[in-house]
């Protein structure tokens, strides 16, 4: 009988460890990404000021930055402008440029990760959601 107990003492010790090392090494594999992104005003006249601030970070292994872009109606998104960028690491902006046109015009920010500063094509990892700033 004192074996019989000792065998299932063992057996809980071992699956207790166990349970421990797969919740350790699956917490420990993910990466926290974060962005925060503003625009304001909501509505500008033409020629005033838009103000744009954000900043964003992520601690996986590759270099970020962090970029403020634009489009008007549907086309394509375009950078205006980027961080110097970290690994580890992303950057923050704080920006303001003048309204052009009538319309609405879209702002986002967008965390951009590569291997390294040189890397031809970083790709977009994470996008902050979208502000609409009327232009009248």
């Amino acid at each position: 009988m004192f074996n019989h107990h000792r065998r299932s003492m063992r057996a809980a010790v071992i699956a207790a460890v166990g349970i421990s090392a797969i919740g350790l090494a699956s917490t420990s594999a993910w990466a926290k990404s974060d962005i925060y992104f503003s625009a304001s005003p909501h509505n500008a006249r033409v020629g005033g000021l838009i103000h744009l601030t954000g900043d964003g970070d992520d601690d996986n292994s590759t270099y970020n930055r962090f970029c403020i872009q634009q489009r008007s109606g549907h086309s394509d998104w375009r950078t205006l402008r980027c961080s110097h960028g970290a690994y580890n690491g992303g950057g923050g902006l704080n920006m303001s440029i003048r309204a052009q046109h009538r319309g609405a015009v879209q702002f986002r920010g967008a965390l951009i990760e590569g291997s390294s500063p040189k890397d031809k094509h970083p790709k977009v990892h994470l996008v902050s959601r979208t502000f609409t700033i009327d232009v009248r």
